[in-house]
């Protein structure tokens, strides 16, 4: 699973498959019998065992950074995510001295608040319950040896696969500790769920971590997991929205102290709806309160006769690109590319001894604002304009590329508004 302690959106396996990496030399995995195909050297989990070269956890917080910086930009996250407890002011009248006393607008519609991430899903917290350990059935489908699929099976209650996820066993469900890629589908007449998965991905902890690392023989048993625990991983509704009405200066005047507390907001809870384009983040919140026998919100009146003063938010949000399988559970393929090559721009030694896989990475790697700087084809340096040239991701290859998909989605959005 390309083991790292910093999660990150984009697999560290699919960055290997993005980059040409050869899938088992990226998990520390070698086939004896077999001759290498690009580079027979394996990569490492941390740089201190081999300071020559990137290990995985290098890899993966300059994946981690090519993220944030690009999400940061877009004002929204790469891949459906939960946000937690976002503070966020309510919409005011244009006279400070005056209220909402109502708690909707003009039109008298609910008040609105304003989400920080956009591409905005529903209102929710994450839950994750656990589903089964099962014993792993490997297969050779191909002949050559090596036991390259797992496969698992469980009894399940529910029926969207893309709720599935698999992890190390006894680890709690830790996202770090996750098995990405899977497949996974669900028998809904039987409740069965079943999903495989690649032998690389399940590499004993003990052997990742040695002082002493060596590369993993794909062929024997025991250098790989023999049970993987499920869980079932999706957007929790009951806990969308907390409103916060400051008390007014004189609340507690004629009281003595006791059972009277001061500083502490006045608070309820209520649910979100979105309003208009959820690319928009424009969200519309209610009081109410959870239904455990039906499932839904129930309407309630205003705790406070006035309009809440901030909201607490927990929302379900992202990027989805809706024509892949489980959309929720993966990038979009346009921003996969753009944070592979962008990360490899921010590694900052050579990741192995290969010829042709180092002069691949290099090429992401190199500075077009650096005069007989050449890439892959023997071309001089890009001509870039003054906005390229000074964008906040630097001047490297992969982070010009990064920043043209940036202004890409900037121009798209701008003609959708218009």
């Amino acid at each position: 699973m390309a083991r790292a302690e910093t999660y990150t959106r984009l697999s560290l396996a699919r960055w290997f498959q993005l980059m040409g990496i050869h899938p088992l030399h990226g998990e520390q995995v070698i086939m004896p019998n077999l001759p290498p195909t690009v580079c027979s050297q394996p990569w490492l989990t941390h740089p201190w065992q081999d300071t020559d070269r990137v290990g995985r956890e290098d890899l993966a917080l300059a994946i981690k950074q090519a993220e944030d910086d690009i999400e940061r930009e877009l004002k929204a996250t790469l891949m459906p995510t939960w946000i937690v407890d976002e503070w966020r002011p309510t919409m005011r009248t244009f006279r400070p001295e005056l209220g909402n006393l109502s708690g909707r607008d003009i039109r008298d519609f609910g008040q609105i608040v304003f989400s920080r991430q956009k591409q905005f899903i529903s209102g929710g917290i994450q839950a994750k319950t656990f589903v089964a350990t099962p014993a792993i059935v490997w297969s050779d489908a191909d002949g050559d040896g090596y036991k390259e699929t797992g496969t698992v099976t469980a009894a399940v209650t529910f029926l969207d696969a893309c709720e599935l996820c698999v992890y190390y066993p006894g680890k709690a469900g830790v996202d770090e500790w996750e098995i990405r890629p899977i497949n996974a589908s669900i028998n809904a007449g039987i409740g069965l769920a079943t999903i495989t998965f690649r032998r690389e991905l399940t590499v004993q902890e003990d052997l990742l971590e040695s002082f002493d690392p060596q590369s993993v023989d794909g062929l024997v048993d025991g250098n790989f997991l023999a049970t993987v625990d499920i869980y079932r991983k999706y957007n929790d509704p009951q806990q969308q929205v907390q409103f916060l009405w400051e008390p007014f200066g004189s609340s507690c005047a004629t009281c003595s102290g006791d059972g009277c507390p001061t500083c502490a907001y006045n608070t309820q809870y209520g649910c979100l709806m979105i309003r208009e384009d959820p690319r928009l983040g424009i969200v519309v919140y209610h009081p109410a309160t959870w239904n455990e026998s039906t499932l839904q919100f129930d309407a309630v009146g205003w705790a406070i006769s006035r309009q809440p003063d901030l909201v607490r938010l927990w929302y379900y949000a992202g990027l989805r690109q809706k024509d892949l399988p489980c959309p929720t559970r993966r990038m979009p393929l346009e921003w996969e590319r753009a944070v592979a090559y962008y990360a490899a721009a921010l590694l900052d030694r050579p990741v192995c001894e290969c010829n042709n896989l180092h002069a691949w990475i290099e090429n992401w790697r190199r500075d077009t604002a650096i005069p007989g700087e050449e890439g892959l084809q023997g071309e001089s340096r890009w001509e870039q304009g003054s906005s390229i040239l000074s964008n906040p991701f630097g001047t490297k290859r992969g982070a010009v590329f990064a920043w043209h998909r940036i202004l890409r989605s900037r121009e798209l959005s701008t003609e959708i508004a218009m």
